[in-house]
């Protein structure tokens, strides 16, 4: 059976903008698009609201795609930053929401923007391949101001296909992040899109001085 949300695609490399973009050239709509905001954006804000997140801060999007996290984020008033490595990407965002977010086709481990008030990671982390993670942490602790707050929804469930997306389970999760952001909440996601249910969860994490 296929899982939708799988983004494999032989004989590319998920390091280079290349493997992003023929999934986008090809299926136009990549089967983890849901044509819509995840409803783990709700659930992440109302975590992250009581610790000091408020409007008008500024919240990055990581692999955006075509950028329905960043513009819900940017329709409840936060100034949204939409990143994506995949050119295809960061055009199919301007398309379909304009400028309510800023839309960047950039390299989430070596971009010069930058820092932001909070990240919003839903399926960027998943993406990396699992030998990325610690570079990958670097760079949310590198992107982010004194105190950021990093919000991430994670599959510890891809249903045994081969990534990505890719699973961690909660405990290595936090062992990983521990060094880089102090753990505020890590739990089962309640909200998430009726085909992930089950199979994801949140953490909230703020950023070590």
């Amino acid at each position: 059976m296929h899982d939708p949300d799988a983004a494999y695609y032989p004989g590319a490399m998920t390091t280079q903008p290349d493997y992003w973009n023929q999934l986008y050239r090809d299926e136009g709509r990549p089967g983890w698009d849901m044509d819509r905001a995840t409803p783990l954006v709700t659930e992440l804000l109302e975590l992250a609201l009581p610790l000091g997140l408020r409007p008008r801060c500024e919240v990055v999007v990581p692999g955006c795609g075509y950028g329905h996290d960043a513009a819900e984020l940017a329709a409840q008033g936060f100034a949204a930053t939409g990143l994506d490595f995949a050119p295809l990407a960061i055009q199919g965002a301007l398309e379909r929401y304009g400028t309510r977010a800023a839309w960047f086709q950039a390299d989430w481990f070596t971009t010069q923007l930058g820092p932001w008030d909070a990240i919003f990671d839903h399926t960027c982390f998943v993406a990396m391949d699992p030998d990325r993670r610690p570079a990958y942490l670097d760079a949310c602790a590198r992107h982010l101001r004194p105190g950021g707050l990093w919000l991430g929804a994670f599959f510890h469930d891809v249903n045994g296909r081969p990534g990505p997306p890719h699973a961690i389970p909660m405990t290595e999760l936090r062992q990983l992040v521990e060094p880089r952001f102090e753990v505020l909440h890590l739990a089962a996601a309640t909200a998430s899109h009726p085909r992930r249910a089950g199979r994801e969860f949140l953490l909230v994490g703020r950023k070590r001085d």
